[in-house]
């Protein structure tokens, strides 16, 4: 299977589970250690536990603004070694079919572990300095602020 296969099958399992408020399928998902830079900092992630302040807001999130699509289309990948991918995609946040928010890319490297793939590391443009990402980093990165008609 060539890369950029792979890297879109890996977005499209971990898209799901975020969707779906499966923090137990998302955190199979990742190796830990996992090393996500930002535009202000690096951070490391070491647990899970760790993981999971981010996860809940991440989902809590999009089903304040009525996301039912949570689409990440991979745009270009390749090996960088045998047990590593590197790739970029676009992210897309859909509402009963209407745009919640403009595209916007990140970067990945994923790891094969055995015969599975976990995201090892990630590129996000948002302004964040520490663990975990909070909603009003989330929401800048999609360009949103909620609205009370977003709550409803």
């Amino acid at each position: 299977m060539n890369a950029l296969d792979i890297y879109q099958q890996a977005l499209n399992a971990v898209s799901q589970t975020v969707l779906n408020g499966d923090f137990d399928g998302y955190a199979r998902r990742i190796d830990l250690p996992y090393l996500i830079h930002t535009e202000t900092a690096r951070l490391l992630v070491t647990s899970g536990d760790d993981l999971r302040p981010t996860f809940d807001t991440l989902h809590q999130t999009l089903k304040d603004l009525n996301v039912t699509h949570y689409e990440r289309v991979a745009r270009e990948a390749e090996y960088v070694d045998c047990d590593r991918i590197e790739g970029w995609h676009h992210t897309h946040l859909i509402s009963h079919g209407e745009r919640v928010a403009c595209p916007h890319a990140s970067r990945h490297a994923i790891v094969r572990r055995g015969e599975v793939w976990l995201f090892s590391e990630a590129h996000y443009q948002i302004r964040a300095d520490r663990w975990p990402i909070t909603r009003d980093v989330l929401l800048a990165q999609f360009g949103r602020r909620l609205s009370p008609r977003d709550l409803t």
